[in-house]
This record gives structure tokens, sequence and C-alpha cells, in this order.
């Protein structure tokens, strides 16, 4: 029986461990590295749906970090030519008491048809807008012939298999 007990025990304590791990390395790598951004798909109402987090970019792809997640990969990410800005709203007071003082909703959608809402601070959404617009049109974009060459040898090699 005490040996069941302490190996209940340990099992307990390296999930917590685990945890405690996933939690710190989040908070200590996103934490402060970004752009502070609070996020929600539509359709939302009132002030459901909302999550705080964190936006980085890279290069073309924006990746949100959610507050409360200790997932070591972005929470959502986003591709700059997948993106196209659909408008601004402003916020309810009801949002606005919780939210930035002077921000106010930007409205997109992404090439799945999903729409989502996004505040920042006044800044960062001009950084977001201008970061979005400045985006190349994918007819703009030279293909990779090496990438290319590759995925058709690969659907020869798949044809010739059959």
């Amino acid at each position: 029986m005490r040996g069941k007990n302490s190996r209940m025990v340990m099992t307990f304590t390296a999930v917590i461990a685990i945890i405690g791990g996933l939690a710190a390395w989040r908070f200590f790598t996103v934490r402060g590295t970004g752009t502070c951004a609070v996020l929600r798909s539509l359709p939302a109402s009132g002030k459901h749906g909302w999550r705080n987090g964190e936006l980085r970019y890279h290069g073309d792809v924006m990746k949100y970090y959610k507050v409360r997640s200790l997932s070591p990969m972005a929470d959502f990410s986003f591709t700059r030519q997948n993106i196209s800005l659909s408008g601004y709203r402003d916020l309810t007071p009801t949002e606005a008491s919780f939210l930035f003082e002077g921000a106010r909703a930007v409205i997109f959608s992404t090439s799945d048809g999903t729409r989502w809402e996004l505040v920042l601070a006044p800044h960062a959404e001009l950084a977001f807008t201008t970061w979005v617009e400045s985006a190349p049109h994918a007819r703009q974009i030279r293909p990779d012939y090496n990438q290319l060459r590759e995925r058709v040898k690969r659907i020869r090699s798949r044809a010739t298999q059959r």
C-alpha cells in the first residue's frame, strides 16, 4: 500500500513539474517580446470571446500567443497574404472599460473565410495595418523553381509507382 501511494505522489509531482516548466518557459519566452493584443473570432457579441495575448511578426507571418496558454507553439498564426482588412469599429463602452484606452477594433478576415477582431494600442494598430497593406500581391511573388522542380518529381514518382 505504501509503495502504491508513493508512486502516485511521484507521478503527481512529475505532472505538476512538467506543467510548471511549460508555464515558466512560456512566461519567460513570450512575455514582453511582442505587441500586446486582444483578439476574438467573429461572430461574437458583447464582451465575450476576447483573448489577451501577444503578437509577434516573423516576416510574412504574424503569430498570436494567448496569455493563458501553456503551448510552446503560437495559438494562432496568420500569413500576411491571406489577411484582408474589412474595416474598423469603435469599441462599445463595456469593451472600452477593459481594453486599451483610445483604441478601436480592426476587423479582418483570412482566406479561409474566418473573420476576426483585433484590438491594439493606436501605434500598434498602425503597424499592423501597414504590415498587412504592404504585403506583395500573390501574383507578384516569384516562384521558387527548385521547390517546383521537387514537387514535379514527387508527383511523377507517385504516378510511376501506381
